[in-house]
C-alpha cells in the first residue's frame, strides 16, 4: 500500500506522463483507494453515478476524503455528469443544466480538483443540422459562463469530447468532431481533455485529432474500440492506432495526464501496456536513424 511518503512506481518511466488517472466507476472513496493501491496519482470521481453527485456530499464526507487524499497522495479529477444538457435547444433546460454544473464546480472546489464537462445531447430534432448548429452555439454560451464561474473558484475546467455516432439515433451528442472542436476552442481559452476512445467513433484518425489540438490538450483518456461502439477495450484490441498516437506524442513533446478507462486490463496492466508501446515506438525511431 502506498502512503504519503511513497512515490509513484511508474510515472517517471515515461517522459510525457505527468500522472496517471484511474477510472473505475465506483464511489469516490473506493476509487481513491484503488488508485492508491495501483500506483496512480489521480482518480476519476464520476459524478454521473448517483452516490457521487453533489447532492451526496456534506462537510463530513468532504473532510474525510481530504484526509485520505493527503494520506495516500492521490488527487481527484471530477468527471462531470455527461447527461447534463449544456447544449440543449430548449433554453429552460440549458439554464437548469448551468445551475446543475455550477454545483459540480462547487464540489470540485471543495475537493480541490478540476472538473471535466461535456457537450451533452439534443434529442430527436426535426431539422438536425440547423439544431446541431444552434446547440453548438448554446454549448459555447454555457462554457463561457461556466469558465467564468470556475475561474472565480480557482477550479480548472476541461472539455471532453463525446462519441460522433453518425447513423440515425434518437439523440445527437455535441462536441464530437473537428468542426465542433474548432468552433469552441477557437473562441474560448479552455483546455481539452481528449477521450481517445470517443474520438475513434465517427472520426477518421484519433492520432491526427491529437496532433491538431495537442497545444490545447491537458490530458487524455485511453481506451480502444471497433469504431462503432465505445467498448473500453485495452490499447491493442481495437482500431485506434495507439502506436501512431504515442509516436505523435513523443514527436511534439506533449506532456499531460493519462487516464485509463479499459475494462479488460488491470490498472497496472494498462500502465505496463502503454510503457511497452512507448519503448516499441522509440526502438523503431532508433532503427530508422
Amino acid at each position: 500500500m502506498r502512503n504519503a511518503s511513497t512515490p509513484s512506481r511508474k510515472t517517471t518511466s515515461l517522459p510525457f506522463v505527468m500522472g496517471y488517472a484511474l477510472q473505475n466507476y465506483s464511489s469516490a472513496e473506493k476509487g481513491l483507494m484503488d488508485a492508491a493501491e495501483n500506483g496512480y496519482e489521480y482518480w476519476y470521481m464520476d459524478a454521473s453515478l448517483p452516490f457521487n453527485t453533489f447532492k451526496k456530499w456534506d462537510e463530513a464526507r468532504i473532510n474525510n476524503l481530504h484526509r485520505k487524499m493527503e494520506l495516500y497522495s492521490v488527487k481527484p479529477i471530477l468527471h462531470g455528469n455527461y447527461k447534463v444538457p449544456l447544449s440543449s435547444d430548449v433554453e429552460e433546460l440549458r439554464i437548469a443544466a448551468l445551475a446543475y454544473t455550477k454545483k459540480e464546480i462547487d464540489l470540485a472546489d471543495a475537493l480541490s480538483g478540476p472538473l471535466i464537462i461535456h457537450g451533452g445531447v439534443i434529442v430527436e430534432p426535426r431539422e438536425v443540422n440547423a439544431i446541431k448548429r444552434e446547440a453548438l452555439d448554446n454549448f459555447l454560451f454555457s462554457v463561457e459562463e461556466l469558465a467564468n464561474y470556475a475561474s472565480k473558484k480557482n477550479v480548472l475546467l476541461y472539455l471532453e469530447n463525446l462519441s460522433n455516432y453518425k447513423n440515425y439515433r434518437p439523440f445527437h451528442y455535441i462536441f464530437t468532431h473537428d468542426e465542433e472542436f474548432d468552433h469552441i476552442l477557437s473562441r474560448i481559452d479552455v483546455s481539452f481533455f481528449l477521450d481517445v476512445g470517443h474520438a475513434n467513433i465517427g472520426n477518421a484518425s484519433p492520432p491526427e485529432i491529437f496532433r491538431k489540438y495537442a497545444h490545447r490538450i491537458a490530458g487524455m483518456s485511453f481506451s480502444n474500440n471497433n469504431g462503432q461502439q465505445d467498448q473500453h477495450l485495452s490499447l491493442a484490441k481495437g482500431s485506434v492506432d495507439y502506436e501512431q498516437l504515442v509516436s505523435h506524442i513523443a514527436a511534439c513533446q506533449w506532456k499531460g495526464i493519462i487516464a485509463f478507462e479499459t475494462r479488460d486490463k488491470s490498472p497496472t496492466g494498462s500502465i505496463d501496456e502503454l510503457i511497452q508501446l512507448y519503448y516499441k515506438t522509440q526502438n523503431k525511431v532508433i532503427e530508422t536513424q
